[in-house]
């Protein structure tokens, strides 16, 4: 009897054994522009670049949590890659004393190659703040 009992417990761990190494998890990738991070003050925030005709359109957007963020200060960089790293081509910053900001600039006569936005925003609750940085997507001319 005890060995029928032993042979069944065995039998019912390695069928469970086997059923959890089978198992699929289920995984999400984060797209590149839905990156989902806890932040303190800070909601959401993203940056794009689109270039035509060798002009750039630089677009960052911050989004605090209403109430709670004071004030939100956006550097914006736009970046030229030169071979293994990137170079900055020209930058803007302006504070924006609100709980959400959308920071749009452009760049005409660009010279040919491949760039991307930085855009790192200073989030406030009063004095205290936390500094995010992100990358757009590159685009060429």
């Amino acid at each position: 009897m005890k060995k029928v009992i032993s042979t069944i417990i065995s039998v019912v761990i390695v069928l469970c054994l086997s059923l959890t190494a089978f198992a699929k998890p289920e995984l999400q990738t984060p797209s590149d522009d839905d990156i989902s991070v806890c932040y303190l003050y800070t909601d959401k925030i993203s940056g794009t670049l689109s270039i035509s005709n060798k002009a750039a359109t630089c677009k960052s957007t911050v989004r605090g949590i209403s109430g709670t963020t004071t004030k939100i200060v956006i550097t914006q960089t736009l970046q030229k890659k030169n071979g293994s790293s990137w170079n900055k081509y020209s930058s803007w910053t302006k504070t924006f004393n609100s709980w959400y900001a959308i920071y749009s600039n452009s760049k005409e006569s660009l010279s040919s190659g491949t760039y991307r936005v930085k855009t790192v925003a200073k989030v406030y609750n009063g004095s205290a703040y936390e500094t995010i940085t992100i990358y757009s997507k590159t685009a060429s001319c």
